[in-house]
C-alpha cells in the first residue's frame, strides 16, 4: 500500500516529534481564485524536490524531529473542521511541541490562535499582502477577510507585515509595520504565534496564491524576518493561501516548502 505524503519523507511517531505538522484544506469562503484545499500536499509534494540543510541558519531541519499528522477530514462543516483543528493545536502545545498548520484558507488561524491563547497571553505576527481586518464579509464574520480581525480579538498584540491591499477603515489600524522595523512593535515579553499568508510575497515569487497583489516582499525581506524573530518565543505558526493550481510551474509550492524549511531552520533548532 502506497504511503501517504509528508513533509520531507518524515514519519517520526506523534511522541518523538518536536516540530508538528497538520494540514487544515479549508476552502469554504473563497471570494475570488479557489484551489487552496490542494495546499497541504503540494507543499508535502514540493518538499521532496528541496534539501534540508538550511545554508542561511547552518542548521539540518532533520534535527527538529518533524512528525507529519496529515490532514483534517475537509468533507465537513466549516464549524466541525475548525474545533477539531483547535483541538488538534491544544493538544501539540500542551505535549509542549511546535505546531504548524499547513492551510487552506486563511480562516484557520483562528482556531489556531484560539487553542494557543488558552496557554496564557499571545501576540500575533502576520505575514500578509492584505489586511484581513474587515468585521464581516460578505455577511460572514469569520472567513478569510476577517481572519485578522477575529485573531486580534483573541490576542494582546497584533503585528502585520507586508499589506498593501487595503479596504479603507483599515488604514487607521495601528497594527502595520514595515520589514526592517516590525520587531519593535512586538513585545518580548509575549509568545509569538506567526502566520505566513503566502501572498505577502510578491507574485513574481510566488503567483500561485488565491489573491495575488504585486508590490510583495522578497525573500531577502522574508529572511531578514525570520532573523529577527529569533529574538522572540515563537511558538506556533500557519502557511496559508497556496493554491498550486495557479502556477503549473510548481515554483509557488516549492516557496511554501522552503519558507518552512527555513522557518524550522531559524526558530526551532
Amino acid at each position: 500500500m502506497p504511503q501517504r505524503l509528508s513533509f520531507l519523507g518524515t514519519n517520526l511517531p506523534y511522541p518523538e516529534a518536536r516540530v508538528v505538522i497538520l494540514g487544515v484544506p479549508l476552502e469554504r469562503t473563497t471570494s475570488w481564485r479557489g484551489g487552496q484545499a490542494q495546499g497541504p500536499n503540494a507543499i508535502r509534494a514540493a518538499s521532496d524536490s528541496v534539501e534540508f540543510f538550511s545554508h542561511h541558519f547552518r542548521k539540518d531541519v532533520r534535527d527538529a524531529r518533524i512528525a507529519d499528522l496529515g490532514d483534517l477530514d475537509p468533507y465537513r462543516s466549516v464549524e466541525e473542521i475548525l474545533a477539531e483543528e483547535e483541538a488538534e493545536v491544544a493538544r501539540i502545545l500542551r505535549d509542549g511541541k511546535i505546531p504548524v498548520v499547513l492551510g487552506g484558507e486563511h480562516t484557520v488561524v483562528v482556531p489556531a490562535v484560539r487553542a494557543a491563547r488558552k496557554f496564557g497571553p499571545l501576540q500575533v505576527l502576520a505575514l500578509d499582502a492584505h489586511s484581513d481586518l474587515r468585521d464581516e464579509y460578505l455577511g460572514l464574520k469569520l472567513c478569510h477577510a476577517t481572519a485578522l480581525r477575529r485573531a486580534q480579538e483573541l490576542v494582546d498584540n497584533l503585528v502585520i507585515v507586508g499589506a498593501r491591499s487595503f479596504f479603507g477603515a483599515d488604514l487607521e489600524e495601528p497594527w502595520f509595520a514595515e520589514p526592517p522595523s516590525f520587531s519593535q512593535k512586538l513585545k518580548p515579553e509575549l509568545p509569538l504565534w506567526l502566520s505566513v499568508d503566502l501572498d505577502f510575497l510578491d507574485p513574481s515569487l510566488c503567483p500561485g496564491v488565491t489573491n495575488p497583489e504585486p508590490g510583495g516582499l522578497s525573500w531577502a525581506e522574508f529572511l531578514g524576518i525570520l532573523r529577527e524573530l529569533r529574538r522572540f518565543r515563537v511558538i506556533g505558526m500557519d502557511l496559508v493561501e497556496l493554491a498550486p493550481v495557479w502556477d503549473p510551474s510548481g515554483v509557488s509550492a516549492v516557496c511554501a516548502a522552503k519558507i518552512l524549511i527555513e522557518t524550522i531552520a531559524a526558530l526551532w533548532l
